[in-house]
């Protein structure tokens, strides 16, 4: 292999990574069915046009993608967050899953004719169960991936986040 063609194979490569990462949480939205009506059809023909603030953990996903641009990331450290992700796709997936149909049943027993308590507790128990077990994935995929950063890179990424939280607390 000569030189332009090890190049082209990084640039397609780096490229292939970049396109990996953008379309990771698009896949993962459109995964989970967030905000989508019960009918599959799209979200914004409801009543109350887009359902944008509706993305509960994947909007700190979108954010943490954002931030790894600006970080300037060796394509060593690319891979092994492409790999991070892509080792814990199925249990997001799986999560998700189980945060929808936890969510569904809650609602089916609190528009059924009759409320059944117990019921009712074992299904909020169950949505609580799947809500932590999400967060508690983000959180250990969100550590792997600031493992792979230099300490320069984790304070870059830091001090790009301190403006958006006064930001928000000034809203508040």
């Amino acid at each position: 292999m000569n030189l332009t063609q090890v190049t082209r194979a990084r640039s397609l490569s780096a490229l292939a990574m970049v396109a990996a990462l953008a379309a990771a949480p698009l896949a993962a939205s459109a995964a989970s069915g967030a905000g989508m009506p019960a009918d599959g059809g799209p979200r914004f023909h409801q009543k109350g046009g887009h359902d944008f603030g509706r993305h509960g953990g994947d909007s700190a996903r979108r954010g943490m993608d954002h931030g790894m641009r600006a970080l300037d990331l060796s394509q060593d450290q690319k891979d092994q967050i492409f790999k991070i992700r892509h080792d814990q796709e199925q249990a997001f997936y799986d999560g998700k899953k189980a945060l929808r149909a936890a969510h569904q049943s809650l609602r089916d027993i609190g528009r059924a004719d009759t409320f059944d308590e117990a019921k009712a507790k074992q299904a909020a128990d169950a949505l609580g169960q799947a809500q932590s077990q999400l967060a508690l994935l983000r959180a250990q995929t969100q550590s792997q991936i600031r493992a792979v950063l230099t300490p320069e890179q984790r304070q870059k990424l830091a001090d790009m986040r301190t403006p958006k939280r006064a930001e928000k607390s000034a809203k508040s």
